[in-house]
């Protein structure tokens, strides 16, 4: 045998091992029986950002000004530094609240505290943690390095 008979054999032995045995995935985490969530209804939001306001005050996090206003306190998505914002959908006149064409809504974006949270596992510093009862996912700001 030849060296170019050789690597043929040996790339198609590859293949057929490769070929052969499929790839697994994992099986799904399971929830947390005692797992807690969070409502928020679209239809009640005014758009007044209270409750941005109270995330910020109840977590000990510092104001975040953006460029896009002028008011102090005005982050444009969430960070290490805003947990969660209210953001508008508009639409043509934005006539009417809760309307598709020409109307208006609030949206609330916030972490989503996700079963099997990637931000977790991915972490170079460990700063994330995900509460194993509660399914929290937290960080730890004096060891986050802000990679994001």
């Amino acid at each position: 045998m030849d060296r170019r008979g050789f690597f043929k054999a040996a790339g198609a032995a590859a293949a057929g091992a490769a070929a052969a045995c499929p790839a697994q995935a994992r099986g799904n985490k399971q929830l947390s029986p005692d797992a807690v969530g969070l409502l928020f209804d679209s239809t009640l939001c005014v758009g007044c950002k209270a409750c941005v306001a109270a995330c910020k005050q109840a977590n000990g996090m510092p104001s975040e000004v953006s460029t896009e206003d002028a008011l102090w306190d005005t982050p444009l998505d969430i960070s290490g530094k805003t947990l969660n914002v209210i953001k508008v959908y508009k639409h043509g006149t934005m006539a009417v609240k809760d309307r598709v064409e020409d109307g208006f809504a609030f949206s609330k974006k916030s972490c989503l505290h996700c079963v099997d949270a990637s931000c977790v596992s991915v972490c170079p510093v460990s700063a994330m943690k995900k509460d194993p009862v509660t399914g929290l996912v937290s960080y730890n700001v004096d060891a986050c390095i802000g990679c994001r």
